[in-house]
């Protein structure tokens, strides 16, 4: 988590831009690409950390129920926003569990 935090936070004038940059963050920002994601006809797994603060668990079924390609969310239960490196071996399972069921 370091590596992702580092660069962002490494001065103060990076961390003051970062929680700018935090604290913006606002579901408008996923509304305004609603209509691309409403197009998108590829097989799509949704997965998210119930977890996260910053990402409620709503948005990934209002993803699921948007996305035409998408059939299923995969909670990984308490992961939060960098669960994919946190928990990488539960995120591993479900991505081969998904791409086998489609080759």
């Amino acid at each position: 988590m370091a590596s992702y935090i580092e660069p962002l936070l490494g001065t103060r004038d990076r961390a003051l831009l970062f929680q700018r940059w935090i604290a913006s963050l606002h579901p408008r920002d996923l509304l305004a690409v609603e209509s691309d994601l409403a197009a998108l006809e590829v097989p799509t797994l949704v997965v998210w950390g119930t977890g996260d603060v910053f990402f409620r668990t709503k948005w990934a079924y209002w993803l699921r129920d948007l996305i035409p390609g998408a059939r299923e969310v995969v909670e990984i239960r308490g992961g939060k926003l960098f669960f994919p490196d946190e928990r990488s071996r539960e995120l591993v399972v479900e991505l081969r569990r998904f791409w086998a069921a489609r080759s």
